[in-house]
């Protein structure tokens, strides 16, 4: 097929592959990131769009339907990429949490950088896991497998197709709230050893009255925190890999209860 060699019905069904890929991929880790200039993310979306349109099963679109029924069945596509793109950052978000939670605990509560990817204010633990977190998607190869997500989901979700069911809500709320679970586990061993500091450096302050226990606490704070941070990354990164996983079949789930 000539890329130059559409009909109306062709440009129409384009357009329509078009928008649900362009949703899909600008919400999506990595692809979505305000540090990509817009003219590559919007030859990368026409090059994804293209190529999924010459082989994705693709019905015809009727070119009889009015204006508002074809801007419609836009918004229903574009709500098919946000959705699938939104479960997606929800396991990042859960990374950012356990790091912010483990910042505050460390004393960088006031310690933030911005984040290019969010354009947001965060700590720099939760920065640091949030880069890694992207070098294990990476690694795993979690780009290729969402570029593939977003092809397959034209069988499973045909264009024009979009029709939610009951279960979409409860699954999002499910899986929004398995971002606090999950933002737990990665967070708890490095949560509880400072707790337990922190209550060793109360008691000594009840015993030793003398020692500045604030000058003192401070910095073995920060030096545990990190230590902690350290001995836990292979932890982190089976959690963060099994989450993963975990997403690919919820997504599916997701596709089919759209």
């Amino acid at each position: 097929m000539n890329i130059f060699d559409f009909d109306i019905g062709q440009f129409a069904l384009f357009i329509l592959v078009f928008t649900r890929m362009g949703a899909l991929m600008l919400s999506m880790p990595i692809f979505g990131s305000s540090v990509i200039p817009p003219h590559a993310k919007i030859g990368l979306v026409a090059l994804t769009s293209y190529l999924v349109f010459t082989v994705a099963p693709l019905p015809p679109v009727d070119l009889s339907m009015s204006t508002w029924r074809f801007a419609l069945m836009l918004a229903g596509e574009v709500a098919v990429g946000l959705i699938i793109g939104f479960a997606t950052q929800l396991v990042f978000t859960a990374v950012q949490v356990a790091g912010q939670t483990i910042g505050f605990q460390m004393g960088f509560a006031i310690v933030n950088v911005m984040d290019p990817v969010t354009n947001s204010q965060v700590s720099v633990t939760a920065q640091f896991q949030n880069i890694l977190a992207l070098m294990i998607f990476l690694a795993i190869s979690g780009h290729h497998w969402l570029i593939f997500a977003s092809a397959k989901s034209f069988e499973l979700i045909p264009v024009l197709g979009f029709a939610p069911s009951d279960g979409l809500v409860e699954l999002m709320i499910t899986l929004t709230g398995n971002v606090f679970v999950m933002a737990l586990k990665i967070g708890a061993p490095i949560m509880a050893t400072l707790f337990l500091l922190n209550v060793a450096l109360g008691l000594v302050a009840r015993t030793v009255p003398q020692m500045n226990v604030f000058i003192v606490g401070f910095p073995l704070q920060i030096g545990t925190g990190l230590l902690m941070i350290g001995v836990t990354a292979p932890i982190f990164f089976y959690l963060f890999r099994d989450s993963m996983l975990d997403l690919y079949a919820n997504i599916i789930t997701l596709m089919r209860l759209m």
